[in-house]
């Protein structure tokens, strides 16, 4: 018999659950994904600079065009140095928080420093909650301080605790799992995986109400508390219209994507059950989206 979850699954378990923490490696604990709490201190989920990083970091605290040197008194906005006439683009750093007058061959750069540095506080806070320490993925992480892999660090700690939920029963956890490999897919760009991704999200959301309990102690699947995560049906929309696939296509997948599914088997849908029931909810949304499209419209003749 499965450890059963609250009927807000699969984002909130009991407090029993929340304070189960088995003391050892992090590959023998049974942990609880969790948001860090607002007492929790902000250095700990700072990210260090990488060695490219730290020149951009000391830019920042510097006023002067990146060309010619000329000082500014105050920095306000996008400008052309007075001196050499070149055009400066201001941004504000990411972490210092500083701003920094850049050329606009360098403003390519700084957006994709900006941007691997959100992935790699996203992999930490992923980590922080399942209750991995930050110095620990730091620790691992810094071998070679790269984006990937930071989203390795995080995966190998989060595909550990996978087992140790089933194991347990605790199912909502474990599909708070499949949602953190979905989105990390999407964070590196790899559209066919995020889509997969989302597909097999959906499938454990199918299934998300067998995670209550009813008063006779059994779990109850009810198919009208299936809800789909509008994310999960906005980035299968995304694919479905960029690669112009039919609904039977879909359909194909999604069943492909729980044929492979391991534990798939530890839910009381089948595949086609489950199918049934997560695309008369992606039918829903798109429909939604249509009458919201029609208002938007009406609205512009009132």
């Amino acid at each position: 018999m499965f450890t059963t979850e609250t009927k807000k699954f699969p984002y909130v378990n009991t407090k029993e659950e929340r304070q189960e923490v088995i003391v050892g490696k992090v590959e023998d604990r049974i942990l609880i994904p969790q948001q860090a709490g607002r007492s929790e201190k902000r250095d700990e989920l700072e990210v260090p600079l990488s060695a490219n990083e730290l020149k951009w970091a000391a830019r920042f605290k510097s006023k002067e065009c990146p060309k010619c040197q000329y000082i500014f008194e105050q920095v306000k906005g996008d400008k052309r140095c007075p001196e050499c006439k070149s055009k400066i683009v201001v941004r504000v750093h990411y972490q210092t928080k500083e701003e920094c007058l850049l050329t606009e061959a360098e403003v390519e750069e700084f957006n994709q420093l900006k941007e691997s540095y959100g992935n790699i506080k996203w992999c930490l806070r992923e980590c922080k909650k399942y209750q991995v320490a930050a110095k620990d993925f730091l620790s691992d992480w810094k071998m070679d301080s790269k984006e990937e892999s930071a989203f390795k660090v995080m995966w190998k700690y989060v595909s550990d605790l996978r087992p140790q939920y089933i194991e347990k029963g605790l199912l909502g956890s474990y599909r708070n799992t499949v949602l953190t490999q979905a989105e990390a897919y999407d964070r590196r760009k790899m559209e066919e995986e995020t889509y997969k991704a989302y597909l097999n999200v959906g499938f454990w959301d199918a299934n998300g109400p067998t995670n209550t309990k009813t008063a006779e102690g059994e779990n109850k699947f009810e198919v009208q508390n299936a809800k789909q995560l509008r994310q999960t049906l906005k980035k299968i929309k995304e694919y479905q219209e960029k690669n112009d696939l039919s609904f039977e296509q879909l359909e194909a997948d999604y069943l492909s994507v729980v044929d492979k599914d391991v534990y798939k088997d530890k839910l009381p849908l089948d595949a086609g059950q489950s199918c049934l029931f997560f695309f008369r909810e992606y039918r829903k949304y798109l429909s939604e989206l249509k009458e919201d499209e029609k208002k938007a419209i009406r609205n512009q003749f009132v």
